[in-house]
């Protein structure tokens, strides 16, 4: 590596560390709770190795993802930081730094070196990327983006001197291994490499000489068997092979592929500006702020021009502009799978999910550098490099500034609601804080109440805002919102004790007893010990009631051989 090297890799570096260096104060935020702060499994590194058997998510929170690799480093950074939140923080910043290093080596394998520092120092400053660096899971998304990026990076090194042998061949393989390990959307390195080699890779061998057909053929066939044991072990460890516990808008409301896809459309040009212009973000993206159309709509059709404009476009510049087309590919290729146009997945829009898409939109950004650069006229050259320099401080301010969002969980779902102030879960979520952690009951309530005149249909939400009120000792709402998500879902097994409960401290006996019998359909053994001995009572109620209504009273006032009506 040269000098000028250096100095480009150490300023691409310190980039990305002053856009990422004061999360170090950070508390664990949202999901880090769950998944590390309140998860034992990651507490001590004697049973790390059955984290290769284990879902990431803790059973009991819907046993989402396999993950291994990301719960070994959190074990790991747990135990050597006795749970301080700034080791893990301290290893966010680590691997952001890592991952913009990769990106620039990536980048120099098919852009001259000005054009990838432009990429890479881009990519470093990002804003859309505050959500995985500053939030202690995005820890997954980080190794990832450093796995791929290597092996796309070495791969078109090799490619471009001839077809990879035995051990070029074994490091792509072991990077494709490892980032399956930390994330399931690893999954597109392979149509990633057939995207180098449709582009920026010239040597066509692999289509015209029989040995190269050959080399070609057992390295697919590589993939393709590392791909099918990932997938059976995952398959083994949770029964639900695409990961996700889908949103609640695709479970409750009963959208079809057709009416998923849709909906996306409306959210295509909101994933363009993230991307491209990432001013307004935010933690959480739900109903009302995100549109959900009635079947097809006029609201859809910017999106489906974006989709196709995207597709010709990298079509279009495969020869003339190779890199942009890789680009482009890149980026359509790597938020496939978490697009919810090919399966539903557990969110509509993340920013998380935009961190290693990105890359392909820096490495297009690097290329129009380098297409201004080469133009005759130095206006166009210097207009290249104040446009760079402009987006570089806004860059680094702006991601500063989102940092702070992250700090812990009163700052982040505060922030939330003027990110979202339409947004139901972002009421929602904080109204679940500010009662748990604070106790502000009244405030809790209010919340909540805007989160259901939102968005009424998440089942998950009603359930636990039943429980809320169930706790305070309101039946009243609580039986209310509990009878509507049974209505919603029929087989929900949560909160069938409450309901009945409530129905009987209402006095509402025979809405009780059916309610009883309902649930017995569904809750387990466990389960049903309290439903029956609820449904016990309401028939005693019940009889009671019946009792005192058909028994005659004799003139005296007082039943023959009885005392007392009972």
């Amino acid at each position: 590596m040269t000098r000028r090297d250096r100095f480009a890799l150490g300023a691409v570096l310190l980039l990305a560390l002053a856009a990422t260096v004061t999360s170090i104060g950070h508390e664990f935020t949202f999901d880090d709770i769950y998944v590390v702060r309140n998860n034992i499994r990651v507490h001590s590194l004697g049973g790390i190795w059955a984290l290769f058997g284990q879902t990431y998510w803790p059973p009991q929170l819907g046993g989402d993802g396999y993950r291994p690799l990301v719960m070994t480093l959190f074990t790991l950074q747990w135990v050597a930081g006795n749970g301080a939140p700034w080791v893990f923080h301290a290893g966010n910043i680590a691997l952001a730094l890592a991952v913009a290093a990769a990106v620039h080596w990536c980048a120099r394998a098919v852009l001259p070196p000005a054009g990838a520092w432009v990429a890479a120092a881009l990519f470093a400053v990002h804003p859309v990327h505050v959500e995985v660096t500053g939030n202690v899971v995005g820890q997954s998304e980080l190794l990832v983006a450093l796995f791929l990026s290597l092996a796309v990076g070495h791969y078109i090194r090799v490619r471009r001197q001839g077809m990879p042998g035995w051990r070029d061949s074994a490091v792509v393989l072991t990077l494709f291994a490892l980032g399956l390990l930390s994330k399931e959307h690893a999954i597109v390195l392979p149509a990633l490499l057939l995207a180098a080699e449709l582009t920026v890779i010239p040597d066509p061998a692999w289509r015209t000489d029989a040995r190269a057909w050959r080399h070609a053929r057992l390295l697919a066939l590589a993939f393709a068997l590392v791909a099918t044991v990932y997938l059976y072990v995952r398959s083994i460890v949770q029964t639900n092979l695409t990961g996700f516990v889908s949103f609640p808008v695709f479970q409750y409301i009963k959208m079809d592929a057709v009416d998923r896809v849709g909906m996306m459309m409306t959210e295509v040009p909101r994933i363009a500006q993230l991307l491209v212009f990432p001013v307004r973000l935010s933690g959480d993206y739900s109903p009302a702020e995100v549109t959900i159309p009635d079947g097809l709509a006029a609201v859809e059709l910017p999106g489906f021009f974006v989709c196709a404009g995207l597709l010709a476009l990298a079509i279009a510049l495969r020869r003339r502009a190779p890199v942009a087309s890789l680009g482009l590919g890149w980026l359509m290729l790597s938020y496939l799978p978490v697009s919810n146009l090919l399966v539903a997945t557990g969110f509509i829009t993340a920013e998380r999910t935009l961190f290693f898409p990105s890359v392909g939109v820096v490495l297009v950004a690097g290329a129009a550098f380098e297409w201004l650069r080469a133009r005759e006229r130095p206006v166009h050259r210097r207009a290249a490099i104040a446009a760079v320099g402009v987006l570089l401080v806004l860059g680094t301010a702006r991601s500063i500034d989102r940092q702070r969002v992250w700090k812990n969980n009163d700052v982040f779902f505060d922030q939330l609601v003027l990110d979202q102030p339409n947004g139901y879960r972002a009421h929602f979520l904080r109204g679940r804080q500010v009662g748990g952690a604070h106790g502000r009951l009244q405030e809790t309530e209010a919340e909540y109440r805007r989160a259901l005149r939102l968005f009424p249909y998440d089942v998950s939400m009603t359930l636990v805002i039943a429980s809320d009120y169930h706790r305070g000792g309101l039946c009243a709402p609580a039986v209310s919102l509990l009878k509507w998500s049974y209505a919603v879902k029929e087989d929900i097994t949560d909160g069938r004790f409450q309901y009945v409960e409530c129905l009987g401290k209402l006095g509402r006996w025979s809405e009780a007893r059916q309610a009883a019998l309902d649930g017995l359909r569904f809750v387990d053994a466990r389960q049903s010990r309290g439903l029956r001995r609820l449904l016990a009572d309401a028939d005693s109620a019940l009889g009671r009631r019946q009792w005192k209504r058909t028994m005659p009273v004799p003139e005296s006032g007082k039943a023959q051989g009885v005392s007392r009506i009972p």
